[in-house]
This record gives C-alpha cells, sequence and structure tokens, in this order.
C-alpha cells in the first residue's frame, strides 16, 4: 500500500518517468546529446562511441553491445558515417527501432574535391536510405548546419513519442524548447558574420566535414587534407591544396580534436597559415554539446575569417 502510495506522489510531481525510463541508444556524442535533451529523465542513454572518438572508424567494445541489448529505440546518423552499424544491428533486440537521422533528408551534398557550396548543382534530393548508406556518396555530417540539427530533433522527438506515447507532453516541450535554443545558436553565428564580405569566407579543414556549414553560411570549402569518411588522400592533394590556400589567401587551416595535427601543422607551415580548431564528428572536454559546438564552430570560423 505505501508503495502505491509513493508512486503517486510521483507522478503527481512529475518523478515517475525515473523509475521507467525508457532505453534508448545513441551512436555518436552529438546524437545522445540530442536525445538528452529532448528525453530528459524519461529516457537512460547507453552512448556507443565514446567522446573524443572518430566514429568512422571506431570498433565497439563488447561491453557497449551488450549494454544496447534492452534498447528499444537506436538512434543513428546514417549515410555511413558508422560503418560499425551493420555490426551492432545483429546484436539489437528484434523489437528495437532503428532511427537514422539523416537517411531520406533533402538536398544531401556529394562529397569530392574542391566544392563550391554557393552552387546547386553539388547537392541533390535525397533518394532512397538503403543506397546512400551502401555507397557512401553523401557527406554524412548534416548536423553542422543548425538547420538539419532541428530536423534531428524533430525526429528525436516523433520516435520517442512512438516509444514513449505517455511522454508526448514533456518530449514535445523539451523539443520545442531546444529547437529553439538550436536556432539562437544559428542565429548568433549568422549575426558574427553579417559584417564579412563573402568572398573573405574561405575554409580548408581537416577532413571534409563541413559542407553543410559552407553551405549555411555562404562560406566556400577551398579544401580538406581527407576526404568525408576521413581518409587521407595522397600528398599531390596536399600540394595543389597548399597552393590553392596561398592563393586564394587562407589563413587558418581548421583541426579537429580527433584526429592527428600533424598534418594540419604541416600545411599551415607550407602556407603560413595558422591551426585553428573546429569539431564535427567528436566531442572533447571543452566542447561537449550539440549547442557548444554549433557555438564554438561559428565563433571560430567567423573570427578566421576577419
Amino acid at each position: 500500500m505505501q508503495t502505491i502510495r509513493t508512486l503517486s506522489i510521483l507522478a503527481a510531481l512529475g518523478l515517475g518517468s525515473a523509475l521507467a525510463q525508457v532505453q534508448v541508444s545513441a551512436t555518436t556524442g552529438f546524437i545522445a546529446d540530442m536525445v538528452r535533451n529532448v528525453g530528459g529523465n524519461r529516457v537512460n542513454i547507453t552512448q556507443v562511441v565514446p567522446n573524443g572518438s572518430d566514429p568512422h572508424s571506431y570498433d565497439p567494445r563488447p561491453t557497449v553491445v551488450q549494454g544496447m541489448s534492452r534498447a528499444k529505440v537506436v538512434f543513428a546518423n546514417g549515410l555511413n558515417l558508422e560503418p560499425f552499424f551493420e555490426k551492432l544491428e545483429a546484436n539489437l533486440p528484434k523489437s528495437a527501432r532503428v532511427v537514422e537521422l539523416a537517411a531520406g533528408m533533402p538536398n544531401l551534398i556529394k562529397g569530392g574535391e574542391h566544392h563550391d557550396e554557393h552552387k546547386d548543382e553539388h547537392s541533390k534530393e535525397a533518394g532512397h536510405a538503403e543506397d546512400q548508406h551502401g555507397h557512401g556518396e553523401y557527406d554524412p555530417h548534416l548536423w553542422l548546419s543548425p538547420a538539419y540539427g532541428v530536423r534531428y530533433v524533430e525526429r528525436i522527438r516523433d520516435a520517442l513519442i512512438a516509444a514513449d506515447p505517455s511522454g508526448r507532453a514533456v518530449y514535445t516541450q523539451n523539443a520545442g524548447r531546444y529547437i529553439a535554443q538550436i536556432r539562437q545558436a544559428d542565429a548568433d553565428v549568422k549575426a558574427c558574420l553579417a559584417n564579412i564580405p563573402v568572398s573573405r569566407r574561405k575554409i580548408v579543414s581537416q577532413h571534409e566535414a563541413l559542407l553543410y556549414f559552407a553551405r549555411q553560411y555562404n562560406i566556400t570549402i577551398v579544401g580538406s587534407i581527407a576526404d568525408f569518411s576521413a581518409q587521407q588522400t595522397g600528398t599531390q592533394r596536399f600540394t595543389r591544396l597548399a597552393q590553392e590556400m596561398r592563393r586564394q589567401g587562407v589563413r587558418t587551416v581548421f583541426a579537429e580534436p580527433q584526429f592527428s595535427q600533424a598534418e594540419a601543422r604541416a600545411l599551415a607551415e607550407a602556407t603560413g597559415a595558422r591551426v585553428g580548431r573546429i569539431y564535427s564528428d567528436a566531442f572533447d572536454d571543452t566542447v561537449n554539446t550539440y549547442l557548444k559546438l554549433l557555438a564554438f564552430n561559428g565563433r571560430a570560423a567567423c573570427e578566421s575569417f576577419r
């Protein structure tokens, strides 16, 4: 009787959800953070790729795979960001729902050298999700544009409501608040860039991860040291990139914390540029939330153009 009374009090206080959390998994830190912001204390999250690790090359530990055995919903990015995901899927409960947040999104960008994100021919409507995932043709880093970040949050909200209908009001309210924060972060970056001519907005990155970020903010990608799966592309491309940086006056090479910075430093030394920091696939102790990522990247890019 006392237990029933306690549960009733907790429910009245809105705390009962902590007693029956929805078990979910998220492949990366930024997805886990999004789910946490939408789900609040109604969800218990297993994060697959630890902060500081590169999802392109990560091999999940057996303990993580085991921790996903009770997952009701599994959130992934898709578009071949997580090559390990097939291995995970084979160990998921048959009842688990897999939500690939990037699948079927509009206006995906194909990877390739020297993209000019101001041109429509470098983007296209998403086709069949399986084809995109299998071929790995498209840049999977959609979340680096806040416009896609909002779409991710909406999909997370809808998936959590489907898994836990009694939490609809909580998920809807949390998602609305979080989307407003994402849009404010986007507005802050645009305000910073407002007085910087488009002709000066040029970026060189460690790997080809900033295409959606660049399109969102009218930035030209001059080149990258590695492709969007983080594979090095050889000395000839490195030499051409150094020449192009000097020709276009690019003053910053953006490195990412999950990779060795040796190549970025070498490119900076060869061109007289400096090495800056930007975030794509992985968090660290400084940037450990999606909102911090948006703010940091926007500020870093803006300051590099001044």
